[in-house]
């Protein structure tokens, strides 16, 4: 029997029962959240190609086209780029990058070295991240010399010396290349052409500087 004046509550609903509107608004809003985010990364890598950039110290800054970045993952253009990496009490380090989808990955690996005295201090007590770095920095070397090579198979040939001529190339900008022939000679310049066909290639194909040749009509 229950004496008057007391109240007894006999609900026993859940938590999740009794607040069960409220949670399923919550992880909805949620869910849109993480799928709108998603879509937004998406839609901003689109066309672009990942650069992964791995830093000594790891807090330094990379500036690429004025804007500011940190270590790790870039998504980019297709493109040369010029980097600049810097640090308080650091040397400030400026390289070249090409970024493209045709490399099995891009790479760029740069070590700052110490310039102040607390910067010194801090490099002898970190020797163990510049050497992990120079792992990347061998990546950067070898998908980089795959790329070249995958691009001009030819340099694989060259150069080559035959005691008349010389057939070498120098690399351009866009890591393009323009073949070198050096001879005097007009005969053997011929002869240079047709050793880049013996090869299986297309001597149209290139972009080709004759060296040290001299014209017979020349006044001497």
């Amino acid at each position: 029997m229950v004496s008057k004046g007391v109240v007894v509550n006999y609900s026993n609903e859940p938590f999740i029962q009794k607040h069960r509107r409220r949670i399923i608004t919550t992880i909805a809003a949620l869910f849109i959240i993480i799928i709108v985010w998603a879509i937004a990364i998406y839609i901003v890598r689109i066309g672009k190609t990942p650069l992964v950039v791995s830093l000594v110290p790891s807090d330094a800054t990379v500036i690429i086209d004025g804007q500011r970045h940190g270590n790790g993952t870039l998504w980019l253009n297709d493109g040369n780029y010029q980097i600049t990496v810097e640090k308080e009490g650091f040397e400030t380090q400026k390289k070249s990058v090409l970024v493209t989808n045709q490399k099995k990955q891009n790479v760029a690996a740069v070590s700052l070295q110490p310039k102040s005295d607390e910067a010194k201090k801090w490099a002898e007590k970190h020797q163990n991240d510049y050497t992990r770095n120079e792992q990347y920095g061998a990546i950067e070397a070898r998908t980089n010399g795959e790329y070249f090579t995958d691009k001009n198979p030819i340099t694989t040939k060259l150069p080559f010396k035959d005691p008349y001529f010389t057939i070498g190339y120098r690399t351009e900008k866009d890591d393009s290349i323009t073949v070198t022939i050096v001879t005097p000679s007009p005969r053997y310049r011929f002869y240079a052409v047709e050793q880049i066909r013996q090869w299986g290639y297309d001597p149209t194909d290139f972009v080709i500087d004759f060296q040290d040749f001299h014209s017979p009509l020349e006044a001497k």
